[in-house]
């Protein structure tokens, strides 16, 4: 116990003297004040807006007692660059160093001088983004139609970004991220690419498949109403005549849904005129008309075959209005020979400007 006393005297005692003297540590002989650094509030973005093709508005809210502010851009999602520096007046900027088609990111840092010192301000990291020459870009096509089983390829022309698709009708026409439309089944359905806060929209037509003659007979039809013309009935009329007036008038009857081929023959004493019309997409049987016309009068005559029967050759039987068989010899050999002729330079037309032929049109057995 006296042992305990005495250790507990002599702890005491060196704790009255320490506390007595003055600190010899000179860390801690006295305290320094330090000023803190200045805050400086984070800029807040407001918008950013493109002018024309090559300008875009940056705007940002005012912060109280900065000296300036930094613009910061990105490129199609690049890395930050430090682009301009500008009074603490301001509360805008207007880029001008922008390529149409691009989308531009932007973000504002304020800074604040103190001491000798700069201080600066956090920054929206999200920022702001557009496109520059946002409102001249254009889908490639407004409208399409389109077969089942098909597909079309839709682009923004103007820039390389791509957009956000959807269509507001799946089970006719889909659309892939990279814009591909497929068409699954007939009706119609509207496409819409999303950029840059715009909305670009194809309206799509989806059609079942044409067979393959059905494609032929569109393509002649649309050679006659490129290089023909509009007759008085609203019919698209091609001529290819020579200097006396003979060739080939053909043409496309829209309300019947027919071809015309036809040909006219003048010679000092007579003239002739045939017409073949046809539409095997639709119909195997095909008409013939057939007019001489001689100083005495003329003569109307008519005949029917099968386009799939017809070999080029032989003898088809021609009537009169009145139904009667045509029974002179020489009528039936000129107006059998008109029509053989008649097929042999429309099968020499269609390989020349269209590579097609009559087999291509439905005259299967044809010969040449």
């Amino acid at each position: 116990m006296k042992r305990l006393r005495k250790f507990l005297g002599c702890i005491l005692a060196g704790m009255m003297l320490v506390l007595a003297v003055p600190p010899l540590i000179p860390e801690l002989s006295a305290v320094t004040e330090v000023q803190a650094a200045p805050k400086v509030a984070t800029p807040q973005l407001v918008s950013a807006v493109p002018y024309g093709k090559t300008k875009i508005t940056v705007k940002w809210k005012p912060v109280k007692g900065v000296n300036g502010y930094r613009i910061y851009r990105r490129t199609n999602g690049s890395k930050w660059q430090a682009i301009r520096n500008v009074s603490g007046r301001y509360t805008s900027y207007a880029d001008t160093k922008v390529t149409s088609g691009n989308e531009y990111t932007y973000t504002v840092r304020a800074y604040k001088r103190s001491g000798g010192k700069v201080y600066w301000s956090k920054y929206v990291i999200k920022g702001v983004k557009t496109i520059a020459g946002l409102k001249y870009l254009k889908i490639n096509t407004f409208r399409k139609t389109i077969y089942t089983g098909s597909t079309y390829d839709l682009k923004i022309l103007g820039t390389k970004l791509k957009p956000v698709w959807s269509t507001d009708n799946y089970r006719i026409a889909g659309v892939y991220r990279n814009g591909r439309v497929l068409a699954k089944r007939p009706g119609k359905a509207r496409i819409t690419g999303q950029l840059g806060g715009r909305k670009f929209t194809c309206d799509v037509v989806v059609k079942n498949k044409p067979d393959r003659m059905a494609l032929n007979y569109n393509k002649v039809i649309n050679y006659i109403e490129k290089h023909g013309k509009k007759d008085s009935h609203g019919n698209s009329v091609l001529k290819i005549l020579d200097d006396t007036g003979s060739g080939l008038v053909m043409q496309y009857v829209p309300k019947a849904k027919l071809l015309d081929f036809g040909s006219v023959v003048f010679t000092d004493e007579a003239g002739a005129g045939l017409d073949i019309l046809f539409n095997c997409s639709k119909s195997d049987r095909v008409s013939i008309q057939w007019m001489i016309a001689v100083d005495e009068g003329y003569l109307d005559t008519y005949a029917s075959m099968y386009a799939s029967r017809y070999v080029g050759r032989g003898r088809i039987t021609f009537r009169y209005a009145d139904d009667k068989e045509i029974v002179e010899d020489d009528l039936k050999e000129i107006a059998n020979i008109q029509l053989h002729e008649t097929f042999k330079e429309y099968n020499e037309f269609l390989q020349k400007k269209l590579n097609l032929s009559l087999k291509d049109l439905g005259f299967k057995a044809y010969k040449y």
